[in-house]
């Protein structure tokens, strides 16, 4: 009779990463970031806090990571959209189903990256967050010049029209959380297009 066979236990070595960062996710929505401590995140995940430290050394770099990973999740749905060869108004109706996509997914977090005080990093933190923060304001200000006649040219601020039309879509996203309605955002697409053309003065092609 041959020898039985080891069995090899496969571990995916990013879900104990994944399982923190969603401990600390819920953790940071249901309590803020001052009444948290790194046991409490270990806990909720189920690891050992020593697991904890393999992947984040405190508890700055630990929420950097959580909200990084959401703003970065908004940077690949925009750099997706900027490839779809579409243009004018359709790509700026396109735009805003994005962003109040991404708004009314992650609308637990708005309460904490709305007021803009980044809780839960420090200032180091702070400074790359805003970075990737401004990464994204590109974006969408590329791709309002690519849904214009003319470049964007007829934009009176590029940076102010970016930031008023995400303004818009979280301000969208606010107002649902305000009703208490569970239907999806993407109905206020053309109600945002609207308003964000009557001020912009953007001339779509």
């Amino acid at each position: 009779m041959p020898p039985a066979r080891a069995r090899v236990v496969v571990r995916d070595p990013d879900a104990k990463r994944r399982r923190i960062l969603e401990a600390a996710r819920r953790l940071l929505v249901a309590r803020g970031y001052a009444d948290i401590a790194l046991d409490d995140v270990a806990q909720e995940a189920g690891v050992a806090k020593g697991t904890l430290f393999l992947h984040y050394q405190n508890k700055d770099e630990l929420f950097f990571a959580v909200f990084s990973e959401l703003v970065e999740s908004l940077r690949l749905e925009l750099e997706i959209l900027g490839k779809t060869g579409l243009g004018g108004k359709e790509l700026l109706a396109a735009l805003a189903r994005v962003l109040l996509g991404h708004f009314d997914r992650h609308r637990d977090f708005l309460g904490q990256v709305g007021s803009g005080r980044l809780p839960g990093c420090g200032q180091l933190s702070r400074e790359r967050l805003r970075e990737l923060y401004g990464r994204n304001q590109e974006l969408v200000k590329s791709l309002l010049a690519a849904a214009s006649s003319d470049g964007g040219r007829s934009l009176e601020n590029a940076d102010f029209a970016a930031a008023a039309l995400i303004g818009l879509c979280r301000s969208a996203c606010v107002r649902k959380m305000i009703e208490g309605h569970d239907r999806p955002l993407d109905a206020e697409a053309d109600r945002v297009v609207g308003f964000f053309l009557n001020g912009s003065g953007l001339t779509l092609t």
